[in-house]
């Protein structure tokens, strides 16, 4: 007969509850502490983990550790309308884009919100509204803030460089494709211009994408969802103006890139303020 081999049992003879509970207590502890070292040994990473950088998570010790900063930004958008049903905000929005604006839908609560355009100042944005006002389009100036944050990334070192570099890259892209829109309107640049640029922005984002897939095996953490689907859109908006020649459709897709990006990033530092 074949001995049973299994798990030893360790009874300790107490008639003492409260030693009972510190011996079951020290012997968790020395087990995870265990666990820890075994997983470093054999290189089995520990989860990934993102927080503000007043919440972090001391036991994230022997792990790359990086903070990563984000800066602020405010911008003025011009809203087209407001809706309660998507549907209705969609079929706005896809009028508008034809004539050269944004369109993008912006859902805020219960409230969709259709947006044609976004700048960094009131004045500029209501310059832009007086000038469509005398086009008989009545616009609102719907200010958007996202505030200045300071993270702390912890996991692998080709998760958090892989993070860092995609979250940096959005960070500065929002201005990037204001300016390029702004240049498109005023005539310092072509269509054609305007098309390679928003094309290469948008190859840069489907490299960003893979190489964050690639550091997490495919499978991104929930709280990354935001810049995973923005960097996503910026490429896909690229790509559906490849053929494009006209400015009207390049312009509205610059605009819609750059709202794009300032709602994917906020997305995402709400989401980690605020997880679910």
């Amino acid at each position: 007969m074949a001995a049973h081999q299994g798990l030893k049992t360790v009874t300790y003879k107490t008639s003492r509850p409260g030693l009972r509970a510190l011996v079951c207590l020290l012997l968790g502890a020395a087990i995870l502490g265990v666990s820890w070292q075994v997983q470093e040994r054999l290189g089995i990473a520990r989860p990934f983990s993102l927080a503000p950088k007043k919440q972090e998570n001391r036991r994230d010790a022997g792990r790359k550790s990086q903070e990563l900063t984000l800066s602020s930004h405010t911008l003025y958008a011009l809203q087209l309308g407001a809706f309660t049903r998507q549907d209705a905000a969609e079929r706005l929005a896809q009028e508008f884009s034809a004539r050269g604006a944004a369109g993008y839908v912006y859902r805020d609560g219960e409230t969709y919100r259709v947006l044609a355009a976004a700048y960094p100042t009131r004045a500029e944005a209501q310059t832009v509204q007086t000038r469509l006002s005398a086009q008989s389009i009545s616009t609102f100036v719907h200010p958007c803030v996202q505030e200045a944050v300071t993270l702390r990334a912890g996991g692998t070192a080709g998760q958090v460089d892989a993070l860092r570099e995609a979250a940096e890259y959005l960070d500065g892209l929002e201005k990037k494709l204001y300016n390029l829109s702004t240049g498109l309107d005023n005539g310092q640049m072509t269509g054609s211009e305007g098309r390679e640029a928003l094309l290469s922005e948008g190859a840069t984002c489907a490299a960003l994408l893979n190489n964050l897939t690639a550091a997490f095996d495919g499978e991104i953490p929930a709280m990354l969802s935001p810049l995973q689907g923005t960097l996503s859109d910026i490429a896909a908006e690229a790509e559906r103006i490849r053929g494009e020649n006209g400015a009207a459709r390049i312009g509205a897709a610059l605009k819609k890139a750059q709202l794009l990006v300032f709602f994917g990033v906020y997305g995402f530092v709400e989401s980690v303020r605020q997880p679910a």
